[in-house]
């Protein structure tokens, strides 16, 4: 059987294909710079929610309430900091990182300023520096950084200047690293700068300097177009801004990680949990340490922002928006687009419905997948605005498709039914059949005279065009008369008026139907398709009676038809009128509900029925030559 473009959808189909391919091309070219909001917060959603690994190698120590409170004064100095540091320098941790800059007050006379060199002095620690005036005096110590050629250096490591902690505890830490975060346009820091570089000299940012202590790698190599970053065998990703993005904790594993300071300054904290690990000492006092946006919280500490860059180094697990990923996406949106049109034109609305669910479902579901898998982010919420786009699109040309089908079924069986009964079984599809209900209709039949005659004069092909015009015309007058056609068959109308609905004087609406019949069918025959082939006149049998209508049969061979003596008479009087030279016939129960004047043709026996008064409109005269009265025998 071939196959039309109406039986894959037609417009609707090739609609949705087309919004596929479009929003395919929008997200190839323009998704990051016009959906990147949108698509940051579902990272954000998807990261909380799926969660990175953890790592035992490393602990917060936070200068919270307590500590502070615990000092002298109620205020955390650097003479505390100095004993933090004995204290945790004492259970042999892999590196120590500050996250405060002591900058201010660098007098090395002062004993609290002494202990504090010391106390760096005797632990590997990492001095954190912020961005500042000062051009031009570089951090120090420099870590060590191997370059491998080519390398781009992305615009954003590039500062101006730097506020660092006093020469005096510059000169006894192991390094100094960028301390500070940017967060993105909305002030949420997701990532961070592995590198800054500050008059053409590069530092490693706080956390990658002390995850590359506290794993013992040797000189970092920074290279590639774009940049990238190796840590012995292991290569940093890095997203295309050049930024390390990172998995924010939530308040549980921050607690799992934290302990404070005043506790270990007490020794409540084991050994054990020290020994061996990176240390980050920072504060959640708004005082003493910086309070940031994260995905996670709406403040949390900054010493906490780099103890999760650090867990992501450490444990390997880097999240990454790659824009490679970009094309593929884009195929996905295409693909997805289209299954989703051809759901929409092939299935009925609850089910494409739901495959459309399924669908976006499933791509949330698979860029969850491939993130936990990966680390790597899709761009789960641009395809599913490409595939509701294209199962809107496809979905609102169907459904005007439906309309105009419907409107179309309305038409055409509305030459047939009345509108009521066209409405009753298209507004309500799962309507039960109706049964048989008895009630009184008036029956009005048509034949043509000598239709066997004139099928075998004119052949099948020219004898359907002529019909065609016939019943569409006759069909028509039965509407507007308010009558229903229940069938057409052969050369036969069969209409009913009075059914389904009450139609007031149905028995002159009947007999008005048949006149117009009458004058269409005589007008009919003498135009020149018709004249040329002989059409022979429409003669009309119409009679009243209770009858049994109702959808009758089973399944595929349901019918809504009527049943009752009044049809078979009805059938027996059209015959009628070949006997006596009329067009139109009329039954004495019709004739004795008629209000317009009839004229009787006598009293006649109906074969297979029997002898009954037969009446005809005024207005009808017999065909020259035939009797007025009619015969005497049975018709």
């Amino acid at each position: 059987m071939p196959l039309s473009r109406r039986s894959f959808g037609g417009k609707p189909l090739l609609a949705g294909i087309f919004i596929s391919l479009l929003g395919a091309a929008l997200l190839y070219a323009f998704a990051d710079a016009f959906l990147a909001r949108p698509r940051e917060l579902f990272f954000d959603a998807l990261i909380q929610a799926v969660g990175a690994p953890e790592t035992d190698r490393l602990l917060v120590v936070d200068v919270d309430q307590r500590s502070s409170q615990a000092a002298p004064g109620e205020t955390w100095g650097r003479a505390q900091s100095a004993g933090l540091i004995d204290a945790l320098t004492r259970a042999a941790p892999a590196a120590v990182a500050l996250d405060f800059v002591f900058s201010s007050n660098c007098d090395p006379a002062d004993p609290a300023n002494r202990a504090l060199a010391d106390a760096i002095s005797r632990v590997p620690t990492i001095l954190g520096f912020l961005v500042g005036d000062d051009a031009e005096r570089a951090p120090q110590p420099v870590p060590e950084l191997a370059v491998q050629r080519p390398v781009a250096i992305p615009d954003l490591w590039f500062i101006e200047g730097a506020e660092a902690s006093c020469p005096l505890f510059q000169n006894r830490s192991a390094a100094a690293a960028a301390a500070f975060l940017v967060g993105d346009g909305d002030a949420l820091v997701r990532r961070v700068a592995p590198y800054a570089i500050v008059g053409n000299v590069p530092y490693p940012a706080l956390a990658l300097e002390a995850a590359r202590r506290a794993a013992d790698v040797a000189t970092p190599v920074l290279g590639g177009t774009p940049a990238w970053i190796r840590l012995d065998g292991r290569l940093l990703r890095l997203d295309d801004d050049g930024n390390l993005r990172f998995a924010a904790s939530d308040a549980a594993r921050i607690a799992r990680r934290t302990v404070s300071a005043i506790d270990v300054l007490n020794g409540d904290v084991p050994a054990e949990r020290i020994r061996g690990k990176l240390v980050l000492v920072g504060s959640s006092l708004p005082t003493l340490g910086g309070l940031r946006a994260s995905a996670s919280m709406p403040l949390e500490p900054s010493v906490q922002i780099h103890a999760d860059v650090a867990t992501a180094i450490l444990s390997g697990f880097i999240p990454l928006r790659d824009r490679r990923l970009v094309p593929a996406e884009a195929a996905f949106a295409l693909l997805a687009g289209i299954c989703g049109a051809l759901a929409v034109t092939r299935l009925r609305p609850t089910y494409a419905a739901t495959v459309g669910t399924g669908l976006i479902l499933a791509t949330l579901a698979g860029a969850a997948l491939v993130y936990r898998e990966s680390g790597l982010l899709v761009d789960a919420p641009t395809i599913a605005m490409v595939l509701a786009a294209a199962l809107l699109v496809t979905g609102i040309l169907k459904f005007a498709d439906v309309r105009r089908a419907e409107q179309t079924a309305r038409q055409r069986f509305g030459q047939y039914l009345p509108p009521s009964v066209v409405s009753r079984y298209l507004d309500n599809p799962g309507l039960e059949r109706v049964g048989g209900e008895e009630r009184q209709v008036t029956a009005l039949f048509t034949d043509i005279a000598d239709f066997s005659g004139l099928s075998h004069r004119i052949g099948p092909q020219r004898l359907v065009a002529l019909l065609d015009i016939y019943y569409r015309e006759v069909n028509t007058l039965v509407t507007e008369h308010g009558g229903m056609v229940n069938k057409v068959v052969g050369d036969a109308v069969h209409a009913l008026f009075n059914a389904p609905e009450d139609l007031d004087q149905h028995v002159d609406r009947a007999v008005d139907c048949a006149l117009a019949i009458r004058a269409l069918t005589e007008e009919m025959r003498h135009r020149p398709q018709f004249a040329e082939a002989g059409f022979g006149r429409t003669r009309i049998g119409i009679e009243t009676g209770t009858v049994v209508l109702g959808d009758i049969g089973t399944g595929s061979t349901l019918d809504y038809t009527a049943h009752g003596e009044a049809m078979n008479v009805a059938a027996r009087l059209q015959e009628v009128d070949k006997l006596f030279g009329t067009g139109i016939c009329i039954g004495p129960a019709a004739a004795a509900e008629a209000a317009r004047p009839l004229r009787s043709l006598g009293i006649h026996e109906i074969r297979g029925i029997a002898p009954m008064e037969i009446f005809t409109p005024l207005e009808e005269a017999p065909v020259s030559g035939a009797p007025a009265g009619g015969p005497d025998g049975p018709a």
